[in-house]
């Protein structure tokens, strides 16, 4: 985590919910209270320091597939009587905090889009999941698969990290991480 991130956490009285965030458990509903509300920057710059530290710099990317395997799927309602863009953003990072770092965080470049999901990444998502065989959601829409897996590569690694495409092994809707 830079000096900055740490010092606004020092500012904003997190210091010890960053400390138990780090360790790698998971924050407990009373630590999620607390930061809920924290400056967003904050809030990304604590959910990101968390999983740079637990799950590193690779993003797993699975086409097709809508949950993923030792992922928890966040799924914000982002639309026109929906959650924003920041709200969303804010709900990937609480759940990032609240996940044990064992688990990865997901989401759909299909339903959030792709600059949303992609801005995920920055708020402590580190997997990507849907559809390359669809137009919906990328903006190479024109342009076969293959073009649009190779455009998504390159905004990963703009975004400062590496793509590692995978095989949809989907897990269970039923089955949840457990906190």
């Amino acid at each position: 985590m830079g000096l900055v991130t740490s010092r606004a956490i020092e500012r904003a009285g997190l210091a010890d919910v960053a400390a138990r965030a780090l360790a790698g458990g998971g924050l407990d509903a009373a630590d999620l209270a607390r930061v809920r509300d924290a400056d967003l920057l904050v809030l990304a710059g604590l959910a990101d320091a968390v999983r740079a530290r637990h799950r590193g710099d690779v993003v797993r990317v699975a086409p097709g597939a809508s949950r993923l395997e030792g992922a928890v799927h966040a799924e914000p309602d982002v639309g026109e009587h929906a959650l924003t863009g920041a709200e969303a953003l804010r709900e990937v990072a609480l759940l990032r905090l609240a996940t044990p770092a064992r688990l990865g965080v997901s989401v759909s470049w299909t339903k959030l889009g792709v600059e949303l999901a992609l801005a995920a990444l920055a708020f402590g998502a580190d997997a990507l999941v849907g559809g390359l065989t669809t137009k919906a959601g990328l903006p190479l829409a024109d342009a076969p698969a293959v073009a649009r897996r190779d455009e998504l590569t390159r905004m990963i690694a703009l975004a400062g990290r590496t793509a590692q495409w995978t095989e949809a092994r989907t897990r269970p809707e039923r089955e949840e991480a457990t906190r």
